[in-house]
Order: C-alpha cells, then sequence, then structure tokens
C-alpha cells in the first residue's frame, strides 16, 4: 500500500465534490493507520478509529443514513402508511413539488427534514475535511520525517483550538515505541485536540433541525412587514414542528452511531465491552488523569454535542477497542479503491 505523502494529503483536502473527497479521506485514514502499524505497534492508533469515523460521515455527508432512518420509521408505523401515501398523493396532485403552485411555493418555504438534513450534511462535511486536512496532514509529515525533532519543530505551540500542543506530546509517544497504556494516551490526545476543534461543526450538524419563529416569518413572507411575518409564522407553526421533530429525529439518528467491522454501535448507548488486560488497570498517571476528567459524565450520552459527554464515549471506545485486529480492515474493495483512485465514486456498501 503506498504511503500517503503530505501534498496527497493537501490534494484531498482541495477536492470540492465533499463525497469524493470523504472516500478518499477515510482510504488516506486507513493508509496511515497501516503504515503507522507496519513501524511495529500493533495496536489501533488514532488513524485507526479515524477510519471508521470518516466512513460513518460519509454517509451523513451523502444523506444515506437519514434516508435509511425514514424507510425504518416508516416501516415501523406501517398502520400510517395507507393515510400518509393517500394524502400524499392528494397534495402532490394539488401541486406540492411544484414550486408554481400556491401550496408548492408554501411547502418551498418551510423549513423540512430535507433542508435540516443538507445543513447536517454540510457541517459534516466541513468537518471531515477540517480534520483531515490538520491532523492527516500531521500524520502524513510524521511519517515522512527521518527526525523528530524537526517535524515537532512544526507543531504550534498551546492548547486547542488553535494550539498543537496535544499532537505535539501525542506524536512524542508514538515514537517512543509505545506500551498499551502509552498508547492509548496518546491516541486519547489526539481525539482531545481534534474534538475540541470539531466542536463548532458538531454543534452546527445537531443544531440543523431547528427554526426559529422569526426565520420562519422570513421564509415564508420575506418581503412583508414584521407583524404579518410573525402572523405567518404563527399559523404555520404546528407544521414546522412536526417537520422540525422528525428532522431532529433524522439528524440525531445519522449522528449517534458508528459502523465498525462486524457491529454498529449506538452511541446514545453505554459502551460496555470489556477492557483489555493491558487496559484494565490503569497504571500510567497522566492517562488515568486524562481518564479521570471525563468519568464525571452520564454513562449514556444524552447529547453528543456536549463536549464532556462525547470524550467520555471517546475514552471508553478508545479503551475497548484498542486490540480489535478488525479495526485494521480495509474500508473499501479492491474495484472500489480502483474507482476512487480514478476519481470516480463507487458504487456498493460505501
Amino acid at each position: 500500500m503506498d504511503a500517503v505523502s503530505p501534498a496527497e494529503v493537501r490534494r484531498i483536502a482541495a477536492l470540492e465534490n465533499p463525497v469524493l473527497r470523504n472516500l478518499e479521506i477515510t482510504y488516506a485514514y486507513s493508509r496511515l493507520a497501516g503504515e503507522l502499524a507496519a513501524r511495529g505497534e500493533p495496536a489501533a492508533n488514532w488513524c485507526t478509529f479515524a477510519t471508521w469515523a470518516s466512513r460513518q460521515a460519509g454517509a451523513t455527508i451523502r444523506g444515506e443514513d437519514a434516508i435509511d432512518l425514514l424507510q425504518d420509521r416508516l416501516l415501523r408505523n406501517r398502520d400510517l402508511l395507507h393515510p400518509l401515501a393517500s394524502f400524499g398523493r392528494w397534495l402532490l396532485r394539488r401541486g406540492l413539488l411544484d414550486r408554481g403552485s400556491r401550496i408548492g411555493r408554501l411547502m418551498g418555504r418551510l423549513h423540512t427534514p430535507f433542508d435540516a438534513v443538507e445543513l447536517a450534511s454540510d457541517a459534516v462535511a466541513r468537518g471531515n475535511r477540517k480534520v483531515f486536512e490538520e491532523i492527516g496532514y500531521e500524520f502524513a509529515r510524521y511519517l515522512e520525517s527521518d527526525d523528530l525533532d524537526t517535524f515537532l519543530a512544526g507543531l504550534r505551540e498551546g492548547d486547542p483550538p488553535d494550539g498543537q500542543a496535544l499532537l505535539r506530546a501525542a506524536f512524542t509517544r508514538y515514537a517512543g515505541n509505545p506500551g498499551a497504556q502509552a498508547m492509548l494516551l496518546a491516541n486519547l490526545e489526539i481525539g482531545l485536540h481534534e474534538q475540541t476543534r470539531l466542536q463548532p461543526e458538531i454543534r452546527e450538524a445537531m443544531d440543523a433541525a431547528y427554526t426559529t419563529k422569526e426565520d420562519l416569518g422570513r421564509r415564508l413572507c420575506p418581503n412583508a412587514r414584521p407583524r404579518v411575518r410573525r402572523a405567518a409564522a404563527t399559523l404555520a407553526a404546528p407544521a414546522q414542528r412536526a417537520l422540525d421533530a422528525l428532522a431532529r429525529e433524522l439528524i440525531t439518528g445519522s449522528l449517534m452511531v458508528l459502523s465498525v467491522p462486524g457491529r454498529i454501535l449506538a452511541l446514545g448507548t453505554a459502551l460496555d465491552d470489556p477492557y483489555p488486560e493491558s487496559l484494565r488497570e490503569l497504571t500510567d498517571a497522566e492517562l488515568a488523569t486524562l481518564v479521570a476528567r471525563f468519568e464525571g459524565q452520564p454513562p449514556v450520552t444524552e447529547d453528543w454535542s456536549v463536549f464532556e459527554q462525547r470524550m467520555r464515549y471517546i475514552v471508553h471506545l478508545f479503551r475497548c477497542f484498542q486490540e480489535q485486529r478488525d479495526l485494521f480492515d480495509a474500508p473499501f474493495t479492491p474495484r472500489q479503491v480502483e474507482l476512487l483512485k480514478a476519481g470516480r465514486i463507487p458504487d456498493g456498501d460505501l
């Protein structure tokens, strides 16, 4: 497998197509993970986890997970399908999707679940690129460098989101042929840096479903006076609330799941997998301190946009799965990789 160079990271991050860019990012992470593991540390590194997180992000960027959730919800409510279908046909025949009709113009001004999914998709795509063009670049630079001090000199001082002190600490550990606990600490330091920088995009994605009364009034009556806008928003509010509720369900379901080889993890449930023997008792003082920092959070992640709750889950995920060798499985088939290299979006499970 070819090495990922810093120049290739720059090329991938510059791609305009968010779907193709995400697929290339995912593939690059898997190559970086394998290259780091080939240097003598078989345990999962940060890029190993990033491979599957990026692959899952791709489903949100493409809107596939939201569509799957919508279909699943409709199938679970079969008794609603017939009246919904009948009412839907009635609306369609009266111009629901025709922007030239009165009802079509009205629907176009409501904030629908599909608008919300599009906004969430854009936020996730920007976050996917933001992390890769920084951390992916530093991994490529680290693996290409022959001198650790020279590499570290290229990292900024200070804490995230602007500083890279956590990356400096993590790469120093990687270079020291870390044992299991030092490896976990390095992975978590990069995870902490990553999640700090991603907070705005995650918050934006989770908030994509919310529509304020003022925004609704502007969408419905863009050229009207404020009083008319408020009245229109009040009349449309029940329909908008129903659309917002469905949008929140779709977006939350999209962002609160992670597919890894052999299973699908629901991020809103407690992760009760056993820790590997090497990580059951934390004897590394720095690691124990970092883990304890997030132990006071609820055992179940109630809101993925809350940084501390998200980090608690990530701490447990990294700790439980560090010795799972199937995390190094290829995220794509050889044929899919061939199409990616040709600049084409493959078919099949992505």
